[in-house]
């Protein structure tokens, strides 16, 4: 899984802006194309399949054939994924999300959409529970 190899990029990146050494709009050009080259590479692995086992499994869980627990187990075990990485994966895109609501303009900004202030904020306490994980 790519995100954990490159969870020493993401604690970097994400600490040097909440210590105020990249700005907002750098910070989250450079985190969602972080965030999107891993997750595009953790694709790869379909390529390896027999059949489209990803599917498979979501058209099982709609059609009930199998409870949402055993489906979290079996895609999981499809991916590869540990707890950790699950844990990892999971803050990595709350905060790919935040970086989508981010608006830099006050003037344009929504009510859901993160100022460069509340955007730091966000990242300072993922970064918290994420050097939980990886240390």
């Amino acid at each position: 899984m790519k995100f954990q190899k490159n969870q020493y990029r993401y604690l970097n990146l994400m600490t040097r802006f909440v210590d105020g050494k990249l700005s907002g709009a750098f910070f989250v050009t450079e985190f969602m194309e972080l965030w999107r080259r891993n997750r595009d590479s953790d694709y790869e692995i379909k390529k390896s399949w027999n059949a489209p086992h990803d599917e498979m499994l979501i058209a099982s869980l709609r059609k009930g054939e199998i409870t949402k627990e055993e489906f979290a187990r079996k895609w999981n075990a499809l991916w590869g994924l540990s707890e950790t990485d699950q844990s990892l994966r999971g803050l990595l895109d709350e905060t790919f999300t935040a970086c989508d609501v981010f608006n830099p303009d006050p003037n344009s900004r929504e009510d859901y959409e993160y100022s460069e202030g509340e955007l730091r904020a966000f990242v300072m306490n993922i970064l918290s529970k994420l050097k939980d994980i990886c240390y």
